[in-house]
């Protein structure tokens, strides 16, 4: 997943600005900020590689805590995995 981040005018964020909505821990590991594969430009990118483990450990609590995971909610798992680590950013 990529992100780019816009100033409330317009203007494009400095690398240190988009840091500033990843979650401290996640930021340099989960979280870097490098060449986009298909645009030119930088981007932030969570790597997928930390996906699966992510979703897998929120499915574990989530069967932990009774609930019965559906593949129908598997976006919304997902999304809820990217807002922990973008806690600034909107998802409605």
């Amino acid at each position: 997943m990529w992100f780019i981040g816009y100033s409330a005018d317009g203007k494009l964020l400095t690398q240190t600005e988009m840091f500033e909505d990843i979650m401290a821990d996640y930021a340099n590991k989960t979280v870097t900020f490098e060449d986009h594969p298909k645009l030119n430009q930088k981007q932030l990118s969570i790597h997928p590689c930390n996906h699966a483990k992510a979703m897998k450990r929120m499915i574990d609590t989530m069967i932990e805590n009774g609930g019965k995971p559906m593949v129908e909610f598997s976006l919304f798992v997902f999304l809820k995995f990217i807002s922990s680590v973008t806690p600034t950013i909107e998802y409605d």
